[in-house]
């Protein structure tokens, strides 16, 4: 991550090439996301006769969903010349990626369910609350101003809903092992949604002010967002 993180932070050094770079490191991050969900979901044993299965080949179709949406961001790149692919195929990839994300996210909180008592609810709706606030009103001032169409309105918000669901459910899940053992790797997957969320909102904006580029700050963000992943799901490994 630190060394990622230099190469965009020195990128006016290599300009011509961190548009490319910016579109490889990404399905390569999210490859590694992905190896580390399917090495706990064989910890388990793979199939879906189990929660703990169900819940890991979950996170395992998610993260193998948005390497196909960010190879599919590529190729539209390097072989359409198409440099940023906005309401294409590739956004059906990543949108489907969600919905597994949320299958693991909801199986785990179906297995941990009896901790949940009413502050700890209290607390997880509460922040709920505020994170829809703050994207609301980030992301919805610049979509109206953008005056995009139907198709683009329909896409942006899609992409805003599923990003709340996604952070609604992480911390619904964290409120519930705070504290715990299990708490250590779900903070760190905690830490990968809130940077996928603020990367997807943040591209929008981005989009929508026709200020994005391949190799922005913005890319570094999901970068990071799938290695926290990765080192997240390494923890689960470990602590389990």
């Amino acid at each position: 991550m630190s060394v990622i993180s230099l190469v965009f932070a020195f990128q006016s050094y290599y300009s011509s090439l961190i548009g490319p770079i910016s579109n490889v490191l990404p399905t390569a991050c999210v490859g590694c996301a992905f190896v580390s969900a399917l090495l706990c979901a064989k910890r388990y044993g793979l199939g879906t006769r189990t929660k703990f299965q169900a819940i890991w080949v979950s996170f395992a179709i998610g993260t193998g969903l948005w390497i196909i949406a960010e190879f599919t961001w590529a190729f539209y790149n390097f072989v359409l010349n198409v440099p940023v692919p906005t309401y294409s195929i590739a956004d059906v990839f990543y949108m489907a990626g969600y919905f597994p994300m949320f299958a693991g996210l909801i199986l785990y909180l179906t297995v941990f369910r009896s901790g949940m008592d009413k502050k700890r609810l209290g607390s997880g709706l509460a922040a709920i609350g505020v994170a829809a606030i703050v994207v609301m009103a980030t992301v919805i001032p610049t979509e109206v101003a953008a005056n995009p169409t139907l198709v683009q309105s329909l896409d942006d918000l899609s992409f805003v809903i599923l990003d709340l669901v996604l952070l609604s459910l992480t911390i619904l899940s964290f409120v519930i092992f705070t504290g715990g053992t299990i708490a250590k790797w779900f903070v760190m997957f905690g830490v990968g949604s809130a940077l996928y969320v603020v990367a997807d909102e943040d591209y929008l904006i981005l989009v929508n002010n026709g200020t994005y580029y391949n190799g922005s700050y913005n890319d570094l963000i999901f970068l990071l967002a799938y290695l926290t992943f990765a080192f997240a799901f390494y923890l689960h490994r470990r602590i389990i």
